[in-house]
């Protein structure tokens, strides 16, 4: 008889494994009904978070709100599992289909990674030289009201006096004056035209004016001239071009390597073209077997 009790336990199915069972690591932040509630899953949490986002939260002082919603996420999952929400079919296909989706984004994101290296971004730099080709200049400003306190200014910068001291304490322009009268690089188009005409005609290290513009009389230090944009501020718009021609890539690489066969179709052999099947006389066309998630 005690054989064949421990027979039949041994038979009895496992019971369901609890989903969304993480890692409890690092500091303790809350205990909520005697689980904690910890650094590791308020990271996690913000990792989830848009880029840069973490960095608004923690400038604007919200670490305390995203501690709450960890906080909240904590007690709506315990109601859930005690509701036993997580064997209902609707709940496990949704959790089924999250996990599916993270995977196939982990996945490709796996692959950007690898085939988005500094080889691979030089590469596409060089390649297109053309497209990063924007004749650019580095200049600073003083920007005064009157023409005959403009070449008073002028003839003192050019005696000696500090172009940046003179800027904060007398330009007009009060964002850049706060730099020094920097204005950083910037293309022709973005200037009105006569200060934009006479600071691309100067060369490095040049301080010219006055330039009288619609603002007013201006002094200029070009600082710097170049024709192109330089890889380092080109790196991420170059890497999130490479990205969607990596992912599509790769995608095209599973496919190609895949069976693949539409409804009622014949089976395929890896690589060959798969020919969809007509559906019967009002039947609606078969849905597709798989749908890969886009990377974010």
């Amino acid at each position: 008889m005690l054989t064949a009790l421990l027979l039949l336990v041994a038979c009895d199915p496992p019971p369901p494994a609890v989903p969304g069972v993480i890692e409890r690591s690092g500091e303790v932040l809350s205990v909520v009904n005697g689980q904690n509630v910890t650094q590791g899953m308020l990271d996690a949490t913000i990792d989830q978070l848009p880029p840069g986002t973490k960095d608004k939260i923690m400038a604007m002082g919200q670490m305390d709100q995203v501690k709450e919603q960890v906080v909240i996420g904590e007690l709506l999952y315990q109601e859930a599992i005690k509701q036993k929400l997580n064997e209902t079919p609707d709940v496990k296909m949704a959790l089924a289909m999250a996990e599916r989706d993270a995977l196939a984004r982990s996945l490709l994101e796996k692959i950007v990674n690898e085939r988005t290296n500094d080889a691979a971004i030089q590469k596409y730099y060089d390649e297109h030289a053309v497209q990063f080709k924007r004749p650019q200049v580095k200049a600073r400003h003083v920007l005064l009201k009157e023409k005959a306190e403009a070449d008073a200014v002028l003839a003192s910068i050019k005696g000696g006096a500090d172009f940046a001291k003179v800027a904060t304490e007398k330009s007009l322009d009060t964002g850049s004056a706060k730099e020094g009268g920097e204005l950083g690089w910037f293309e022709k188009a973005r200037m009105v035209p006569e200060f934009a005409e006479a600071a691309f005609a100067a060369k490095k290290g040049d301080v010219i004016g006055p330039i009288q513009t619609k603002f007013g009389f201006h002094i200029i230090e070009v600082e710097d001239v170049r024709d192109s944009k330089p890889l380092e501020e080109v790196k991420d718009q170059i890497k999130g071009q490479l990205r969607n021609e990596v992912v599509q890539a790769y995608i095209d690489e599973l496919k190609k390597g895949a069976t693949i066969t539409a409804s009622g179709a014949a089976a395929a052999a890896p690589g060959a073209s798969v020919t969809e099947s007509k559906p019967a006389d009002g039947a609606p066309p078969a849905p597709p077997a798989a749908t890969v998630p886009p990377a974010k």
